[in-house]
């Protein structure tokens, strides 16, 4: 059962997803509201440059949140503004195109009361599969990742660069964060685990984005991602 007296928030960044806001109020709402605890919805719009925006304002709810970007910024630092904007309990993060649907929310609550000594939740795709419209190089680049990680960090884990997790907010505003791309999810995990905070994998499946286009840049995150394991392998031998 989920504790009534914490508060939850779930954090999205979004960029130029005109298309996936309108998904929100039928898709995200009901299934925050069936929790029977207190939320807000803190959208993070990073520099969109179409209606994002627009549709954010069609929202009439008051649990809803939006902190803008003036010009865009990245996905990591669309998250640390996130971070520093909760005020909350708890932190979900969610992709805004909703490739990790909302329906998984639940199973993140309900694995963080069932496992009281894990300091944070991942939703592994890994563990739940992958959409079969995902293409394959796309899937061996994130496993090859996925590898690397798992070695350096020594322990057993399925899922390094996705952001479906759930947090708790203290610990999560503690973190220095550097990353301004999607190896920020992987910053955080290394930098909780580096601290002797405690994980519980779940499955959770990845799906295709329906609307849109996808704003992962596979020639610069690999970059930022090899940027990302030297600094990784600094923090393991000499402390972060």
């Amino acid at each position: 059962m989920n504790n009534p007296n914490k508060k939850l928030s779930v954090v999205l960044p979004c960029y130029n997803e005109e298309l996936n806001i309108p998904r929100l109020v039928p898709e995200l709402w009901p299934v925050l509201e069936s929790l029977n605890i207190d939320f807000e919805v803190v959208l993070v719009d990073d520099g969109s440059k179409d209606k994002t925006i627009e549709e954010i304002n069609k929202i009439q709810k008051p649990q809803l949140r939006l902190v803008k970007h003036e010009v865009n910024k990245g996905i990591g630092m669309a998250m640390r503004t996130g971070i520093n904007a909760v005020n909350a309990d708890q932190v979900i993060f969610l992709d805004s195109d909703l490739t990790f649907h909302p329906k998984y929310i639940p199973d993140l609550l309900k694995a963080s009361n069932l496992h009281p000594e894990a300091d944070f939740i991942i939703g592994s795709p890994g563990l739940g599969g992958y959409d079969g419209d995902i293409q394959g190089w796309r899937l061996a680049i994130s496993k090859i990742a996925n590898l690397i990680y798992k070695v350096i960090l020594g322990k057993p884990i399925t899922s390094v660069n996705q952001i479906f997790r759930l947090y708790k907010a203290e610990q999560l505003k503690q973190l220095k964060l550097s990353s301004v791309g999607f190896d920020i999810n992987a910053e955080i995990l290394f930098k909780m685990v580096f601290g002797k905070r405690k994980f519980v994998e779940i499955p959770t499946e990845l799906t295709v984005r329906i609307y849109g286009e996808s704003k992962l840049n596979y020639t610069r995150e690999i970059g930022r991602h090899m940027v990302l394991i030297l600094k990784i392998l600094k923090w393991k031998f000499f402390g972060i």
